[in-house]
């Protein structure tokens, strides 16, 4: 007869290979090159107008609702143009060392001449009071993903 011993030690490493397993197909399909680009201009926000960067030969333009309250949904659009094949566009919503907890949000693509990826996003409140935002544009271009920042003003609707 095996022991409870020997039983837990199979299972034990049963389950290390498993883990590593799964992390080498993650890695896998996740195996892109990461490319920061973080736009903090003065002259980009795109609460107030489009905001234009230019990004290896593709031009993007990006637009929130210009005015953006807690637990109220708001639009995000992005316009891609130019040679390179956009695979996905995703926005997060982040707070400087603050847990906000997970804000990512999809943008869905609307076939047209000009690329353009829309979606709705909708923030919780910080109990703490706090309203400095910013937003992590995600865009996947072939074996590179970008990331676009922009701060974000969110106001606190008056009842």
């Amino acid at each position: 007869m095996i022991s409870k011993n020997k039983i837990m030690v199979i299972l034990f490493f049963s389950l290390i290979i498993l883990i590593i397993v799964t992390q080498n197909l993650r890695w896998k399909e996740t195996d892109r090159e990461l490319t920061v680009v973080k736009i903090l201009s003065e002259n980009c926000k795109p609460q107030k107008k489009v905001c234009n960067v230019e990004l290896s030969g593709l031009n993007i333009r990006i637009l929130f609702d210009e005015d953006v309250f807690y637990l109220k949904p708001f639009n995000v659009t992005v316009w891609t143009e130019g040679n390179a094949a956009v695979k996905s566009v995703h926005i997060d919503f982040k707070m400087k060392n603050m847990n906000m907890g997970v804000n990512r949000f999809l943008l869905t693509e609307v076939g047209n001449k000009k690329q353009s990826w829309q979606g709705k996003a909708l923030l919780p409140i910080c109990v703490t009071g706090r309203a400095d935002w910013f937003s992590e544009l995600e865009i996947v271009i072939g074996k590179k993903k970008y990331i676009l920042t922009f701060p974000l003003i969110v106001k606190q609707a008056t009842s």
